[in-house]
């Protein structure tokens, strides 16, 4: 049973949440932004079906992640990212913990268009798998590495009389080993609403479709769809401070999930 709930969680707040944030917009040669978040995360209840719930699971996970992107020419921007997770799962039956590196990434954006209003930018990742996971209903540090290839379009808008952008991102992760590929997609609105205060709104869709590649450790097909609402207020030009909250809107085989959101941004 501690498959289901020590793996559900991994890709979507390591690898969803800081890509949503850099955007479609590749950085200016030279220009560097670092965003670093902390996120405390819980879940009580499992969503089925295939896989027999338990109704009281206590999961509780803390974890650091560093982003940073790295402006490399007008059209190129080098992206890496990382996370150090400590996580403690009980169901009265099992018990597992884990402290460690979860996976690691870093790639490269190329920006097909970039205008004042519109960007269409594509990225192609290595993923190096940690003692973490980011497989859903997976044991920890199954998958071993992957690659992936991102498309993301980004649009300038106006919300309210307010400036704002809006994007989406559409993602296949391959692994290089017989578990399943994933399908992601990404959406973000952002507004700033004052000169300082800048406000998120995002959704993260994960699916596979599961393999029975070992009938007797098989990964079932797994789907999850996570809203996250944010703020990020900017003490200084190049300094902002985000709060936000994740919540599972709706799921299969996967853990139910309630997260509290940390994070710093800073440009040079």
């Amino acid at each position: 049973m501690s498959k289901l709930y020590t793996g559900g969680l991994w890709g979507l707040l390591i690898c969803h949440a800081p890509n949503a944030m850099a955007g479609a917009w590749t950085l200016e040669p030279k220009a560097r932004q670092v965003i670093s978040t902390s996120i405390l995360d819980r879940a009580d209840r499992v969503l089925g079906p295939d896989i027999e719930t338990d109704g009281n699971p206590n999961f509780s996970k803390l974890e650091s992640g560093l982003y940073i992107e790295q402006g490399l020419t007008q059209r190129v921007t080098l992206v890496g990212q990382s996370a150090y997770q400590t996580v403690s799962f009980n169901n009265g039956v099992e018990q597992v913990t884990f402290s460690g590196f979860s996976n690691s990434a870093i790639g490269l954006r190329y920006g097909v268009i970039q205008s004042d209003r519109d960007a269409f930018s594509v990225e192609f990742h290595g993923i190096v798998n940690g003692g973490g996971e980011d497989v859903p209903d997976g044991d920890l540090g199954r998958g071993g590495s992957s690659i992936e290839l991102r498309g993301l379009y980004g649009r300038n808008v106006s919300v309210l009389g307010k400036s704002g952008f809006a994007e989406i991102q559409l993602a296949g992760r391959t692994r290089l080993n017989d578990d399943p590929p994933e399908i992601r997609s990404d959406g973000t609105l952002g507004v700033q609403v004052s000169e300082k205060l800048l406000v998120l709104v995002q959704g993260f869709y994960m699916q596979n479709n599961g393999t029975l590649s070992d009938p007797m450790d098989p990964v079932f097909a797994t789907r999850s769809l996570k809203g996250q609402a944010s703020f990020v207020y900017w003490v200084k030009p190049r300094l902002g401070l985000q709060i936000g909250a994740i919540r599972t809107i709706i799921g299969r085989n996967v853990v139910d999930e309630e997260a509290l959101l940390l994070g710093l941004w800073r440009k040079f």
